[in-house]
């Protein structure tokens, strides 16, 4: 991939969409600040309990977008660019998937796993919604965004700021297959965590919480691999360089199986399977080579914490509104600051194709890379690049951060001879 393929990855205009985006998702999260579903505490949002349960909400959310509105609509016409704009879903959804896709081996994963409809996606819609983001950061759907999407998934288009005793969800029992009516919340309104859920099937008498839906779901990925049906366990699916790799998978999924003795614990009732993981997962995985575990019991069966993910990406789209990056005015009266960070982009890439290991990244060059990550190519480019995946993990031990910041700074200068940091702090916007 030659410099002229490098520059024209990502352009002004996919910058300035996302800026205006990062915009709303901070009057966002200043929303659920004042409502007090997510407090700051040690220089990061931290969600509350009924913050925890509105991201559970717009993660089954995604979820019904994705079922309803993605599935019918590529089964009809295939993949294509862009959405029509009745099926844009609701701000509180964009938020999730701009989260998802800024995690792109999980997300990448899923669309092999769980989730094909998200690989035919031709990347996160910036142009359309930055187009429905109004200069107060507001995000503002048409009639009929809001009229298909509620005839589409039966849920209101507005955020579930609030949840009452009657907001109920569905969920198909593992047992049985038969669908089963939950409350979000319980009969004395208490707020229900993420770990609380307790409902019975009806039809075949099974207990429902989330270890047992956890479990169901890594079994049954067990269950499609050994049988030769379906790929492997979440986590197992792509090499160390990023790539697919079915056979690696099916061999990780089998050692798993054995780990599990899965010939016959997927004859136990799925509660005595519950406890019997719970009891022994520590020494039966001493000797798998893969982090899976995390992968399952997260709302909507994302094999990542999507409201979590959601935080930390509000903390960065504060660091761009305090500079005044988000302001309306920034892409009109400072193009050349944005195409500048796209060409600070471009050698951060060159340097770790050089270094052959990833680097910590300024806030400008974060900003660029964040665009990327969300267009369609990205996973295709960073592979052409550099012959493996560049992955984005923007949650690491301080120190793991440091070193990778440090690092970067030393090879900038001896790259380029000019400081690596300081350029964002340099070009804070203050509209005249």
């Amino acid at each position: 991939m030659g410099s002229a393929k490098i520059d024209s990855l990502v352009s002004v205009d996919d910058v300035a969409a996302h800026l205006r985006l990062l915009g709303a998702i901070r009057t966002y999260l200043r929303t659920l600040l004042k409502l007090r579903h997510i407090v700051f505490i040690d220089g990061a949002f931290r969600p509350t309990s009924s913050g925890q349960l509105l991201f559970a909400r717009s993660a089954y959310r995604l979820k019904l977008w994705i079922e309803n509105v993605l599935r019918p609509s590529f089964e009809l016409y295939g993949p294509r660019q862009g959405l029509d704009e009745p099926e844009l879903p609701p701000f509180d959804v964009l938020v999730m998937l701009h989260s998802y896709m800024l995690h792109p081996r999980s997300f990448y994963e899923d669309t092999i796993r769980v989730y094909p409809e998200l690989a035919l996606l031709s990347g996160f819609p910036l142009t359309q919604v930055s187009e429905q983001i109004n200069d107060l950061m507001e995000y503002t759907p048409t009639a009929k965004q809001v009229a298909f999407w509620e005839f589409a998934t039966g849920e209101v288009f507005v955020a579930p700021f609030s949840t009452a005793h009657y907001d109920t969800f569905k969920i198909i029992c593992p047992s049985c297959t038969h669908p089963v009516v939950a409350h979000w919340t319980d009969t004395s309104s208490d707020v229900l965590s993420a770990s609380d859920l307790s409902v019975q099937c009806k039809d075949c008498k099974l207990q429902l919480t989330d270890p047992v839906l956890s479990v169901a779901a890594f079994l049954k990925d067990i269950g499609r691999s050994v049988s030769g049906q379906g790929v492997g366990v979440a986590g197992t699916l792509l090499s160390a360089e990023g790539k697919f790799d079915l056979e690696r998978s099916t061999a990780i999924t089998s050692k798993i199986a054995t780990a599990v003795d899965f010939q016959k614990i997927k004859k136990l009732p799925l509660g005595d399977a519950v406890r019997h993981l719970q009891k022994h997962s520590h020494s039966m995985f001493e000797d798998i080579e893969v982090e899976f575990l995390s992968c399952y019991g997260n709302p909507g069966g994302f094999s990542l914490d999507l409201g979590n993910a959601v935080l930390r990406q509000g903390s960065f789209a504060s660091t761009m509104f305090h500079a005044g990056w988000t302001e309306p005015a920034f892409p009109s009266e400072a193009p050349s600051t944005i195409a500048e960070s796209i060409k600070r982009y471009r050698g951060f890439l060159e340097l770790t194709m050089k270094e052959q290991a990833p680097i910590g990244p300024t806030s400008e060059i974060d900003l660029v890379w964040h665009t990327h990550q969300l267009s369609v190519n990205y996973r295709e480019d960073l592979m052409e690049l550099f012959g493996w995946f560049l992955d984005h993990i923007d949650v690491a031990p301080e120190e793991v951060l440091a070193s990778a910041f440090s690092n970067a700074s030393d090879v900038w200068e001896k790259a380029f001879g000019t400081p690596y940091d300081g350029y964002f702090e340099a070009k804070v916007f203050r509209r005249q």
